[in-house]
Formats: C-alpha cells, structure tokens, sequence
C-alpha cells in the first residue's frame, strides 16, 4: 500500500505540472492571441485599413498580456 500511495502522490505532482504548464501557455499567449486576431479582423471588417488594423491587433495583444498577467500575478 506505500508503494500505490507513493505512486499516486508521484503521479499527482506530474499532473499538477502538466496543469500549471498548459494553463500557463494558455493565459500567457493564447487568450491575448485570440484577443489580438479579433481586433485585428474586427478592424478589418470595419475598413481602417491594414496598418491600423494590424497595429490594433499587436496593442490588443500587449494590453491583454499584460492585463492576464496581473491578474494571474498572485502565485
């Protein structure tokens, strides 16, 4: 029975590290992604133009980035 709860123990801190990993990646690059790509469409759909549309994606995308990291900032 140590050796099932010691695996188990093991396995748990694996997956707490796969956890932390993918939701890491995922509030760090991928919402502010999608955040920048709809602004950017968005602007397109609205004909600004490619250049404002597209510097409208990358502050989206910095703003996000650094909005999701504040609020993630508490580990």
């Amino acid at each position: 029975m140590t050796d099932e709860a010691t695996q188990r123990l093991q396995d748990a801190e694996e997956h707490k590290k796969s956890y932390d990993g993918i939701m890491g990646a995922a509030t760090e690059v991928g919402v502010p992604g999608a955040l920048g790509l709809t602004m950017m469409f968005t602007s397109l759909v609205m004909a600004n133009g490619v250049l404002l549309s597209i510097l409208a994606g990358v502050a989206v995308y910095v703003l996000s980035h650094i909005i999701v990291k504040m609020f993630f900032s508490h580990h």
